[in-house]
């Protein structure tokens, strides 16, 4: 469970409309992890307006997919959302896109707390952290990617087996390293990560 948001009051409502700054050092392909926590009585509001945003990512060149993480039983109902792009310009594309600024300009009314939005690479954004709590230990994180890729490497070697008869010991694991590392993207860590999330961010005080 995340920690325990901070009071409505604590951030001006200008603050929703922050936009994250372009990271020049950001390698091809990039996530954008976007939290927002949600006043209760704005949830069905908000979602509906969040439904309108992704239809018009849907049609902008460069994206590739999202996942939200909902946790609608805290005090402040939190989404934590990963849109995916294929490479930085794709995504500042996005960020100053006409539509997008027209939609920002709605998402305070929504909002209690300052949005945080953070740009990540990889399977770093699905250890990304709430505002304002620590990281999980190194070992954590470890954990989870074992419990995440020990298991599809064992399917996917026995899937491949039958068709890599022959083959080098080193050419032989690359359908199952390949497969494995894919749904170790999505749908594994994604659902780790929610499932695991009060282990991984135990509530601080």
């Amino acid at each position: 469970m995340p920690t325990r948001p901070s009071s409505p009051e604590s951030t001006p409502p200008s603050a929703s409309m922050t936009v994250p700054s372009p990271t020049p050092g950001s390698p091809e392909g990039v996530t954008l992890v976007i939290t927002e926590r949600v006043h209760p009585e704005q949830v069905d509001a908000y979602e509906a307006w969040a439904r309108g945003v992704h239809d018009l990512l849907d049609a902008h060149p460069g994206f590739q997919g999202l996942h939200v993480l909902r946790d609608r039983t805290a005090p402040l109902p939190e989404y934590i959302t990963l849109l995916r792009f294929e490479s930085q310009a794709a995504l500042d594309a996005w960020r100053h896109s006409e539509r997008y600024q027209l939609a920002l300009r709605e998402l305070p009314r929504f909002t209690a707390t300052e949005v945080h939005y953070r740009e990540a690479a990889g399977l770093e954004a699905w250890f990304d952290r709430p505002p304002g709590v620590r990281p999980p230990s190194f070992w954590k994180n470890v954990v989870v990617g074992f419990i995440g890729v020990y298991p599809l490497i064992l399917l996917f070697s026995r899937l491949a087996a039958p068709f890599t008869v022959g083959w080098p010991w080193w050419a032989a694991i690359i359908p199952s390293a390949f497969l494995a590392t894919v749904f170790l993207n999505w749908p594994v860590l994604p659902l780790l990560s929610r499932w695991l999330r009060g282990w991984l961010y135990p509530r601080q005080g």
